[in-house]
């Protein structure tokens, strides 16, 4: 049995053979802790320190949202203001119900906008030919790895007014997690400020947080003491290894989404934003009616998961309020999250794709709060029974982001088996937990999925890695490869 969270940690890399992490975790009344695990150059053996800067992926929202409450607090804007009102050119193919779109529904990913191919295109430029990239199974899922980047606020702007998708529904009815949200939120912040997205984050929040390693620029990164290599998975067998990645995916219009990298020490400080109502270390950085309103629970995502502005919020995590994001990117997983009430928080940041980097922190403020170390964060609910047939859960469900799940029914589960671009799992089993939800082993450790109907009752979609994935019929699917899919 694992006594210590040290130790939780340490098993936890061997066992997923990940190269490197760095962990901070901040108390009241004590010293920030901070530790350093692993190589941040595993063929050079350099060791990974507090100061060691990784990408931090989508904890970058949480700060997009920190921007965009700066601007309302300075009478701006509203998060309640239309989108067009500040981006006229913010087109869908339903006129309408793009006027509906406010810039909340964008904080929120309630917008209506369903998960589209755009990240392939805006990191074209610094993708090369980095795995998981492979043009012919993008073309067979409908990416098109011949596609122009999208480099520009405009053209990602033109992208989603001329490409073919419906929206999930009116704006506020379903929430699925989009990158090209918050890259309009840039945008917005941008004809907002007169300034860069980038240099007035850094003006508003890094600079006066003392935040000196965290940044945008990739020539900067690249300057700092330490910096680590990247790393993404290679199939090597029942398990996969990690293999170094040269590559640091990079964009511009959609760096509100992803784009920040930095290290544990200056997130640490960050951390306290969320602990004090607005400060670090005497500086006011968000008042605390913002830092309030950012931490409101907005859209359930599941029973005691909601997503507020650019965080997902947990009300009731065992008697605490939590508030956490994650991200990941190729070369990255990363996890913060805070319990204001306890004053207690934490980060961690890896070197390694898609690992559960929530799961060894959590393991660190579990021992804080006297809970056991495998606490999850996630209320997942107990397997069930089921009565009936399973059958109306099956087909595929597809996604613009080359996600492509085919569902199928067995007598007591689903079996899952991926055929996209990163996810290609074969024979996951799924078991019934009651209300349209399954839950699903996978990293080691028990997760939820669902299922969403339609008005008239069928199964519609499928809701998975905070996304909803379309049901295709086959006659659609065989359109992806000529681009006629409509998203």
């Amino acid at each position: 049995m694992t006594k210590s969270p040290d130790e939780f940690l340490r098993r936890w890399m061997r066992r997923w053979k990940v190269p490197g992490a760095s962990v901070a975790v901040v108390e009241k009344g004590r010293r920030p802790s901070f530790r350093g695990y692993g190589f941040r150059d595993r063929e050079s053996e350099l060791p990974t320190s507090p100061r060691t800067v990784y990408g931090i992926a989508s904890i970058t929202k949480s700060f997009t949202a920190m921007a965009i409450l700066r601007l309302e607090e300075d009478g701006k804007l509203s998060t309640d203001d239309p989108v067009v009102r500040h981006l006229p050119e913010f087109a869908t193919p339903d006129v309408r119900a793009t006027r509906r779109i406010r810039i909340h529904h964008l904080l929120t990913h309630t917008s209506g906008l369903p998960p589209l191919p755009s990240i392939y295109y805006t990191t074209a430029r610094s993708r090369g030919d980095d795995l998981p990239f492979d043009p012919r199974v993008a073309r067979r899922v409908g990416i098109d790895p011949d596609h122009a980047p999208i480099d520009t606020y405009e053209q990602i702007l033109e992208f989603l007014r001329t490409s073919r998708y419906r929206l999930l529904g009116p704006a506020g009815r379903y929430f699925s997690y989009s990158n090209e949200g918050f890259g309009l939120l840039g945008a917005i912040i941008e004809r907002v400020s007169g300034q860069s997205h980038e240099s007035y984050l850094e003006e508003q929040v890094l600079r006066p947080a003392g935040m000196h390693s965290t940044t945008f620029d990739p020539g900067i990164l690249f300057r700092f003491p330490e910096v680590t290599t990247l790393y993404s998975p290679k199939r090597t067998g029942v398990r996969h290894g990690f293999v170094p990645s040269h590559e640091w995916w990079n964009d511009t219009c959609l760096r509100a989404a992803g784009g920040l990298r930095s290290n544990v020490e200056d997130l640490s400080r960050y951390l306290q934003i969320y602990l004090t109502g607005g400060k670090v270390e005497g500086n006011r950085i968000l008042s605390a009616a913002s830092v309030r309103k950012m931490t409101t629970p907005y859209a359930e995502l599941f029973p005691g998961t909601w997503y507020g502005y650019g965080v997902a919020v947990h009300p009731d995590h065992h008697g605490t309020l939590l508030v956490e994001h994650s991200g990941g990117l190729p070369g990255v997983s990363s996890f913060f999250v805070v319990a204001p009430d306890r004053h207690l928080g934490g980060v961690v940041l890896t070197n390694a794709e898609g690992v559960s980097a929530p799961l060894v922190l959590m393991a660190a403020l579990n021992a804080r709060r006297g809970l056991p170390l495998t606490t999850p964060l996630d209320q997942v609910p107990r397997p069930t029974p089921f009565r009936g047939s399973l059958t109306p859960y099956e087909g595929w469900f597809c996604s613009g982001e080359g996600i492509w799940v085919r569902s199928t029914a067995h007598r007591n589960h689903l079996r899952f088996d991926f055929h996209g671009i990163e996810a290609t799992e074969q024979g996951l089993r799924l078991r019934p937990a009651g209300d349209d939800r399954f839950v699903l082993r996978v990293g080691g450790h028990d997760a939820q999925v669902r299922f969403q109907r339609d008005p008239h009752g069928r199964v519609a979609a499928l809701f998975l890695g905070w996304r909803l994935l379309r049901r295709r019929a086959p006659q659609e699917l065989r359109r992806a490869r000529s681009g006629n899919l409509v998203w």
